[in-house]
């Protein structure tokens, strides 16, 4: 019997695939590259997508405060890709044994168009298990988020690297927004965050407080309520302050 361990979460993200990639030689330690804080490349209109990705699950983890032996991360299911876009796994079941690297490729189908354009929350389902001593094995089944895939009319693709001064809204998803919104910012280190939404007669209808994580942040809200129209929302760390427009179309 096999053993799945929470803090194994790292190697959870290691869900994207392609039966024909070659690992990047630059990375190395356990994880999945490119990061959450880095990022997936943009998708563009009108171009194939392809991004490769380099998984390194690592050989051992600590479960309890035992040392546990990892035996494979599986990749079960994927969720929120961009319309006409999947994923391959090197090796095709999509488990990656504990000490190895691996590679994978999410890529389109069919080119973006223009009605594609949108910011893609990407969440992924997995099992990890691991071997304790004394104890045996388990299986843990969790989903992770954190990846992102954005389809913008640009000429060329740009990946999202950033610095402890980084501070950069994203924009809302769906868009026009109904019932559930999400919207995403980059932060490049924690801090608080107070995110705000206003009509257009400049009233405050939302709010909130916010500790931010370094990388990428999504906000959750409810706008089920909200008259249909143009808003606009904001974020402040302090510094700063970042605006956007929103359309609701309950």
């Amino acid at each position: 019997m096999k053993k799945t361990i929470f803090t194994l979460t790292l190697t959870i993200v290691a869900i994207f695939a392609s039966a024909q990639c070659t690992p990047d030689p630059q990375y190395v330690g356990g994880g999945i590259y490119p990061d959450t804080i880095t990022g997936l490349a943009d998708a563009i209109v009108g171009q194939p997508y392809n991004q490769l990705i380099t998984i390194i699950t690592p050989p051992d983890t600590v479960f309890l405060g035992i040392p546990a032996t990892i035996d494979n991360i599986d990749l079960t299911n994927v969720t929120g890709l961009p319309p006409n876009f999947t994923y391959e796994c090197d090796p095709a079941s999509c488990s990656f044994p504990g000490g190895t690297t691996k590679c994978a490729n999410v890529y389109s189908t069919i080119n973006p168009t223009i009605a594609d354009i949108g910011l893609y929350p990407i969440t992924f389902e997995c099992i990890a298990y691991a071997t304790v001593p004394l104890i045996g094995g388990t299986t843990l089944t969790f989903i992770s988020g954190g990846y992102a895939i954005e389809i913008v009319d640009n000429t060329t693709s740009v990946i999202h690297q950033f610095n402890s001064q980084t501070f950069t809204l994203k924009g809302i998803f769906p868009n026009p927004a109904t019932n559930q919104a999400k919207i995403q910012f980059i932060s490049g280190k924690s801090d608080d965050i107070m995110f705000r939404i206003y009509n257009l007669m400049g009233k405050l209808v939302y709010l909130k407080d916010i500790r931010s994580n370094r990388g990428l942040n999504s906000i959750d809200i409810n706008i089920s309520n909200f008259p249909d129209g143009i808003y606009m929302y904001s974020i402040n760390n302090g510094e700063t302050v970042l605006t956007k427009r929103m359309v609701v179309a309950n």
